[in-house]
């Protein structure tokens, strides 16, 4: 444009008014609004689902001194060898000591539901290993162990190292969350 071609073209658009513009939602933005009220209302539902699947489980009463352990057929071996070992960090935390089996099965469900909603990948369970229970040694120790196998976000667990409790705790790893899975899949698309 020339000096007298733009200046024609400031006096023309003097009278214009802009244009407002209406939030502009991308379809990415739209996914993860959706997923996020999909995964609230899928939440309660899957506490009550697992609440009646770990109210009937079947319990196999494991001794004080045994190992637990779960890998689930997806979960690759060096990544189950990774977690048998100690070598992910350990993200978050459940004690279940002292409670009663239905106190320990409710603060399981609500905190390893939240933990995987959280995105939160690796957990220390201290269940303990029960010597002191003269009737049923390693009660809870038990129950945690046919729990955990229900849960359809957990990939695998093993007992802990002595350092982290030996025993009376479990690391579990757990599923990335749909959430995670998205940005993932977001990230792997650009490239």
């Amino acid at each position: 444009m020339s000096h007298s071609d733009s200046d024609l073209f400031l006096q023309q658009m003097a009278d214009v008014t802009p244009l407002k513009q209406d939030a502009v939602s991308t379809p990415i933005s739209n996914a993860k609004n959706a997923l996020s009220n999909f995964y609230k209302q899928q939440s309660s539902k899957q506490i009550s689902l697992l609440n009646d699947a770990l109210s009937s489980a079947t319990v196999e009463y494991v001794e004080p001194d045994d190992y637990i352990s779960y890998k689930s057929s997806g979960l690759q071996a060096g990544v189950f060898k990774n977690l048998r070992l100690a070598k992910y960090d350990i993200d978050g935390k459940i004690e279940l000591q002292g409670h009663s089996i239905k106190e320990a099965q409710d603060k399981l469900i609500q905190e390893l539901s939240d933990c995987h909603r959280r995105n939160i990948r690796v957990v220390l369970i201290k269940h303990g290993v029960g010597k002191e229970n003269s009737e049923q040694p390693a009660k809870l120790k038990s129950h945690v162990n046919a729990w955990l196998v229900h849960f359809p976000f957990v990939l695998g667990f093993h007992t802990a190292q002595t350092h982290h409790g030996g025993y009376g705790a479990v690391y579990v790893l757990l599923s990335k969350n749909e959430q995670a899975k998205l940005a993932n899949k977001e990230i792997h698309a650009k490239k």
